[in-house]
């Protein structure tokens, strides 16, 4: 028995239905290349899939105590559109170093911030002692296959729309890719499944090759702050490597590279971690092996930053 099989993904998707739409894909390059643009969902990221899929589960009384999630930014926002959706409150862990607008937009839904020190760990740690201390409960932003799951049906809406030859996927924690490759894998085995990760922040990609988790000493330095997790999860380091089929890794000016082509493309604006799977399937050669699915899986980027990264006007999206 799989550890997230296809019926588990199935029922997610069934309990999403009455909240999300599906996000059409953005056929770049004559249709060679797509892009899913998770940016256009609640919150402007597909973290609200598994926030909304854990959430959605929660019994009456746990609805009740309220809710704790920690975040640099884009699952902060997730969990509190989530708990606004069935009226309970959530307290959400940050760190200092979080980009102003994801800070007020997560504040803007009516979560209580708290913050933590500059590391994932740190964020997990200051989570779960506020759970047992208050009595919340815990909405990780990765490490839960309730959370997996409702990113997996991402998997199950790409291929309803296509069936590629692969789908690059930007890994931090690893929840986007975990889900995503169980749904795939488990209903068309030859698409392959290529996680994409910046070279700074390369922990997911050492530990994937290593056969084994490692991690890093400390936040990089790289523009892609949505995906900065310096170890992947258990759970999902588990569901990688029994399904994914390679990782790959880019640097900031693919990166930045990536934003400015989709920009120029469609008009819309990709974050920097957005961008990532972009930057890998545009920097490798495509010629003859089919159609390729990238995920677009964020757009919460101020039009400041992102002129100052892409250096060209940026209007409204």
């Amino acid at each position: 028995m799989p550890p997230l099989g296809l019926g588990t993904i199935e029922a997610a998707r069934r309990r999403l239905r009455p909240h999300l739409v599906p996000t059409a894909l953005v056929g770049l390059e004559g249709g060679e290349l797509a892009v899913k643009p998770e940016y256009l969902q609640p919150g402007g990221s597909f973290k609200i899939r598994g926030a909304f899929n854990c959430i959605l589960q929660l019994a009456d009384e746990q609805k009740q105590r309220g809710v704790v999630a920690y975040s640099t930014g884009n699952h902060a926002q997730a969990v509190a559109l989530a708990a606004q959706a069935v009226s309970t409150r959530a307290t959400i862990v940050m760190s200092p170093d979080v980009p102003d607008h994801k800070l007020m937009a997560t504040c803007r839904l009516g979560a209580h911030v708290v913050m933590a020190a500059s590391t994932s760990e740190a964020r997990r740690r200051a989570a779960e002692d506020i759970a047992a201390r208050e009595g919340l409960v815990l909405i990780p932003p990765y490490d839960d296959l309730a959370v997996v799951a409702g990113q997996g049906t991402i998997g199950l809406e790409i291929l309803d729309q296509r069936v590629p030859a692969a789908v690059y996927v930007p890994v931090g924690g690893g929840g986007l890719i975990a889900g995503i490759a169980a749904a795939v894998k488990q209903r068309a085995p030859s698409v392959r499944i290529i996680g994409v990760e910046p070279k700074a922040e390369n922990d997911a990609y050492l530990s994937w090759n290593a056969g084994n988790r490692i991690g890093l000493p400390r936040p990089s330095r790289s523009i892609a702050d949505a995906i900065k997790v310096q170890i992947p999860g258990e759970t999902t380091f588990a569901l990688m490597r029994r399904y994914v089929d390679d990782m790959v890794l880019v640097d900031d000016a693919e990166i930045v590279e990536a934003m400015r082509h989709y920009h120029r493309e469609t008009g819309h604006r990709l974050e920097p971690a957005g961008a990532a799977a972009l930057a890998a399937a545009l920097g490798r050669p495509r010629g003859g092996v089919g159609a390729v699915v990238c995920i677009g899986s964020g757009g919460n980027v101020a039009v400041e930053r992102f002129e100052e990264l892409v250096g060209q006007g940026a209007g409204p999206q």
